[in-house]
Parts: C-alpha cells; structure tokens; sequence
C-alpha cells in the first residue's frame, strides 16, 4: 500500500458527479483470511460505493436462486473486447450483452428479479448482507448522480428492451441497477464478497456454506475473463487474481484458498480500473507467491 501510494497517475470517475469529490489520496486494502479474520491497512474506515464490484452480488444470487440456464439465457460468456458501456458492441453483437460483468449484461440481470420494485430493492440487501456478512446501505447521494447522469445506462436498457432482451419497465429496472452500484461499504466489508468465492462458497467468518462450488466456479471464472473490462488480459498476466473492478476506485480480487482481497484508491484509469489498486494487487501476487499459475509450483 506504501508503495502504491507513491504513484499519481489516473484521476477519479467525473461522468458520476459525486464520485469526483472523492479524496484522491485514500488508498487501503483488506483481507478475508481462512481463519475467519480481516486485516487491513490504510483508511479502512473510509466508505465509498461498490459500483461494479456489486454485478458479483446479482450474478452470484441469481446463478444461486435460478440456475446457469435462465441467467445464461439472457447474458452471454465472453469477454467483450471493449469498454464496459459500449453501446456499439450491444447493437452489432446483441441482442444479449457479452457477459454478465459489462453495464449492459448486469442491467439484463436485473431485470430478472422478481415481485415489485421494494421486492427487488429487498433482493439486494438480502443477498449483500449474505455475500459481505453485514447490512450494508445505499449511498443516497450516489444513488441521485446516478439517477441524473445514467443516460448511456438508459440508452443500453432501451436498447435491450428494444431486442426484447429485457422485459418489464426500464425505469424499474435502472432504478435497481443504479441502487445495485450504489451500495456503500469499507474496504473491510468488500473483502468479505471474495473470501466467501476464496473459499469454495463457505463463510469462514460464520462456517456456513452461501454459495454452491458450481456457483462460485461459474462466478470465479467470469471474473477471470470478463472482470476487468477491456484490460481483463493483461490484468490477470500481471497478478493471476480473478477480480472485478468498480470505477469508484474498488477491486476486489480471489487468491484461491488463502484471501480475499478488497484494494480502494479512487484514482482511476480509462478501462476503470484503480491505478493503485492494480499495483496493489500485483505485489500482493508476487510477494505471496498467489499468482494462480505459479500457486503450488
């Protein structure tokens, strides 16, 4: 984390309003270890939203509730080649989003929820208090810049209704996208989604079984291929971690069978990754020898 900090470069996510007034200079990390317990350095207490990181929450809870089949039915496998909200790539490639990871995929997931709108907002904070161990809310102010600012989500939502990819009312379903990227959590609760996928689906915190091995496989992997957007292959050469990015600075990244991880620092770069929580991550691999290629070697 030290290290890391010493690097300046990339800037904060602007095109989400209340995410440009993030402190630059917040950089920390955490662990969910085998044993139960999270370490952490840096501003462990600081609070940011989990943007992206959270498309882990409804793939994981959707994949566990209604099988591969249904949620594979309307999301695709594959990387995507291009930016996380490419409009163009939903068109020429479409009508399903490439994978589960990218806007346009998580918003398809979304639309898969059942009941009414409080039902759907219930589904969330269930599933979040099981995968990060706590109740953990949504960030009111984020929640208004995203509402304000999501036109490219609601041009990808269109898009898909348009294909009939997605069913049901668009508002309905960005409302639970935008709340779904707005949930706020430290860096210490983030830790914990990962180390539950570390482990093969078990709690080491509480010994209880969340997810099934077959789930966590299929999330895992995606991860390891779509997790990182546009940068997914040179990200994973560099650190061997499956991870997912979320351009309010977080990462959270799986070290099978020995953490966790959760790095924020707001500093972004233009695939939406953190600049420090890449180099984070990376000596983290090297020094602990967690590099999925070389782990046993």
């Amino acid at each position: 984390m030290e290290e890391a900090r010493g690097c300046t470069l990339g800037a904060p996510a602007t095109y989400i309003p209340e995410l440009a007034n993030a402190p630059l200079d917040i950089t920390t990390v955490a662990l969910s270890l085998g044993d139960g317990s999270v370490i952490s350095a840096g501003e462990a207490g600081h609070t940011f939203t989990l943007q992206s990181s959270a498309k882990l929450l409804v793939l994981a809870g959707l994949l566990e509730e209604r099988g591969e089949e249904e949620v594979f039915s309307v999301v695709g496998k594959e990387p995507s080649g291009t930016s996380f909200s490419s409009i163009a790539r939903l068109d020429t490639h479409g009508p399903r989003p490439a994978n589960p990871l990218v806007n346009a995929g998580a918003i398809a997931l979304c639309s898969l929820l059942r009941g009414n709108l409080e039902d759907k907002l219930g589904w969330l904070e269930e599933w979040a208090t099981r995968l990060y161990g706590s109740k953990l809310a949504v960030s009111s102010r984020v929640l208004a810049s995203e509402r304000r600012t999501g036109d490219r989500n609601r041009a990808l939502a269109y898009l898909l209704k348009s294909s009939g990819a997605i069913q049901g009312d668009v508002d309905e379903v960005l409302e639970v996208y935008f709340s779904l990227c707005s949930i706020e959590a430290t860096v210490e609760d983030a830790c914990r989604l990962p180390g539950v996928l570390a482990f093969g689906g078990v709690s080491r915190a509480t010994g209880r079984r969340v997810l099934s091995p077959r789930t966590v496989s299929c999330v895992v992997s995606l991860m390891a291929t779509c997790g990182m957007y546009d940068e997914s292959g040179a990200y994973l050469l560099a650190t061997g971690l499956p991870a997912k990015s979320g351009v309010s600075g977080i990462v959270v990244a799986v070290a099978r069978e020995h953490a966790g991880i959760a790095v924020f620092s707001p500093r972004i770069n233009d695939k939406g990754g953190s600049v420090r929580g890449h180099r984070m991550l990376a000596h983290l691999s090297t020094a602990l020898g967690w590099h999925f290629a070389l782990s046993g070697a």
